[in-house]
């Protein structure tokens, strides 16, 4: 799922919409909508999200793993 902040230039403090999330989760995993629980979940408690109304905004600890510290 971190690889769709990536793929839709998502920096820390924005949010990933869940209208971009589910056509990229639909193309990766035939259940996407279990495995988009499941990882949401995961990157909430890791730090790396937090939820938004709309979708999952993007942490500055998520920022630096997905970016790896380039340019904010």
């Amino acid at each position: 799922m971190l690889e769709a902040f990536k793929q839709y230039e998502v920096r820390e403090g924005s949010v990933l919409h869940y209208q971009q999330l589910y056509p990229f989760l639909q193309e990766r995993y035939p259940h996407y909508k279990d495995v988009q629980k499941e990882a949401e979940h995961h990157l909430t408690k890791e730090g790396y999200v937090n939820p938004a109304p709309d979708g999952l905004m993007l942490t500055q600890v998520g920022h630096d793993h997905v970016w790896g510290g380039e340019g904010r």
